[in-house]
């Protein structure tokens, strides 16, 4: 036993340096953080100020400064050099008040202006050195939160349609986007999801999307040959998610199956069948596109089935299309598809007036 625990501990450590070691750069998050670059471009300006503030002050009341190394009033260029030694505390002391104005004004102006700078150079510096702390404290809080999620590898737009499809079930899932594009991410937070920029079959990248705990992977890539790798690694990660791919090919349909996708889609010849349709029956085009558009019109969809004995027409107008038992799908005209059984997904057409979500007004019972 003692064994097996230090196993696990040595295995959850190579988790936490892979899922961290990744730069801040890999991340964006949806919610805008503030920029450190512009924060410092920001005290940089109001230190300039700071400075020539002084130096303006120290020109005006030049008669009441004493310049050692010269007889002669002191120059704007003068009164800048003793604004910026003064500011920086370095105080060389060629140049210095000796009247009594120009020495209350260097304790009631030039002293708090130079706390001030101090203030801004400290703050500068530790913002440079705690913005990794803060980075890892944000990434943790946001991961401790992802569970259930749903994981989209390449958030093109196969990518965003099919969170749109999602939304229109759970308007407020968690959804985390991985994309090697900054304009696919720059989408993601548009969308109000956290992206991750990398490959999505780097093990380093999946494990920072948590994807041990992710209850579905989409993976819309635009290579097949990416798509096998990703689906491989989201297998070896998480052996329970349901995973739907993507597919540009159909002779690689099968590959991508074996290699542990759920359900593949093959996205060049369905597209290819439906010109084919538009050029031959645009009418029954016009429908199979209207399926494929959610949210108006006709539209397909599924519910389960609570009760043994269920009629699976459960408004008038729905047209049942299957009934899935189990890993069998079973015809509305095939022996055994009646009566229905407890656990039973019924899969149907439904007419929606636009606007309208969800299941015939119920949204949330069982929706695929």
């Amino acid at each position: 036993m003692p064994k097996e625990k230090e196993k696990r501990k040595r295995v959850v450590e190579r988790e936490e340096v892979a899922r961290f070691n990744l730069p801040p750069e890999a991340f964006k998050f949806s919610r805008v953080k503030d920029n450190p670059v512009r924060a410092i471009l920001q005290r940089f300006a109001l230190a300039s100020l700071l400075v020539l503030f002084i130096a303006l002050i120290t020109y005006i009341g030049r008669d009441g400064y004493y310049d050692s190394q010269s007889d002669q009033p002191l120059t704007f260029i003068d009164a800048l050099y003793y604004a910026t030694v003064s500011v920086t505390t370095t105080g060389y002391g060629d140049i210095v008040p000796n009247t009594q104005a120009s020495r209350l004004i260097n304790v009631f102006v030039v002293t708090p202006a130079r706390i001030l700078f101090i203030v801004l150079l400290v703050g500068t510096t530790l913002e440079v050195l705690a913005e990794r702390s803060r980075f890892l404290y944000r990434l943790r809080n946001w991961q401790k939160k992802l569970n259930g999620h749903t994981v989209i590898c390449g958030f093109g737009v196969k990518g965003r349609a099919a969170l749109e499809y999602l939304r229109r079930y759970t308007p407020d899932m968690e959804a985390v986007a991985i994309d090697d594009r900054d304009d696919a991410l720059t989408q993601a937070n548009a969308e109000g999801l956290t992206g991750i920029r990398g490959s999505s079959y780097d093990p380093a990248i999946l494990q920072a999307a948590e994807i041990g705990r992710a209850k579905t992977v989409v993976v819309a890539l635009d290579s097949d040959d990416h798509t096998v790798l990703t689906i491989l690694r989201v297998r070896e990660l998480n052996t329970e998610a349901t995973v739907v791919a993507a597919c540009r090919e159909q002779s690689n349909a099968a590959l991508l199956e074996s290699s542990g996708a759920d359900h593949v889609i093959v996205s060049s010849s369905s597209a290819g069948r439906l010109l084919g349709m538009a050029a031959e029956a645009p009418e029954a085009a016009e429908v199979v596109n209207d399926l494929l558009t959610f949210g108006a019109g006709l539209d397909i969809d599924e519910w389960k089935v609570t009760e043994a004995g269920a009629d699976p027409i459960r408004e008038e107008g729905d047209t049942v299309v299957a009934i899935i038992r189990g890993e069998q799908l079973l015809r509305p005209d095939e022996p055994g598809c009646l009566p229905t059984e407890v656990g039973d997904r019924v899969v149907y057409v439904a007419r929606r007036a636009p606007g309208t979500n969800g299941t015939n007004g119920q949204a949330g019972e069982g929706a695929a």
